[in-house]
């Protein structure tokens, strides 16, 4: 099942005297950051909040958003750390063969056609984005290095991915 909403942006340190909060795009593009007009957060501590955006500005090289009620460095000092998820159509438009990670979770992992387990989790790794899968016969959680030679075959539509190198979940 697609997620709804996508992880887009994380919150950085208040910037100037008007309550204005650095954010950082996750996948390096800004452009659909720019129309957001609201917005979900998850906070450092795992609250969850529904904000309208108040304001939006570039200064220099610094993409800077102002919140509603956080319209002072000590309110909005209180969103540093935070992620900011936005709906699917408002996310950047894929290319083909593109995916957001988000698609990847549940994914039905297999082997010469057979499933052998699901993608619960993701770690961001030294090289590769690292799938944390559970497998079926076992129930322990193995990490598959997300790299061509390992993983092939990313069926989004299908919800399977083809793990190349088997011996990774032993």
């Amino acid at each position: 099942m697609k997620a709804m909403l996508l992880a887009s942006a994380k919150v950085g340190k208040t910037h100037g005297v008007d309550g204005f909060l650095r954010v950082y795009s996750l996948s390096g593009e800004y452009k659909h950051l720019k129309k957001l007009k609201s917005c979900k957060l998850t906070t450092k501590d795992g609250k969850e909040l529904c904000l309208e955006v108040d304001s939006i500005r570039v200064d220099g090289e610094l993409f800077l958003i102002r919140f509603k009620e956080y319209e002072t460095p000590e309110k909005a000092r209180a969103l540093s750390q935070s992620i900011i998820y936005i709906p699917r159509e408002a996310a950047p438009k894929l290319k083909k063969g593109e995916y957001y990670v988000a698609d990847l979770y549940g994914m039905e992992v297999l082997v010469d056609g057979k499933r052998v387990g699901v993608v619960e989790d993701t770690i961001e790794g030294a090289q590769a984005l690292m799938l944390s899968v559970r497998k079926d016969s076992d129930g322990k959680l193995y990490l598959v290095p997300n790299l061509p030679v390992y993983v092939s075959s990313i069926d989004i539509d299908g919800n399977t991915l083809v793990l190349e190198a088997p011996y990774l979940l032993e």
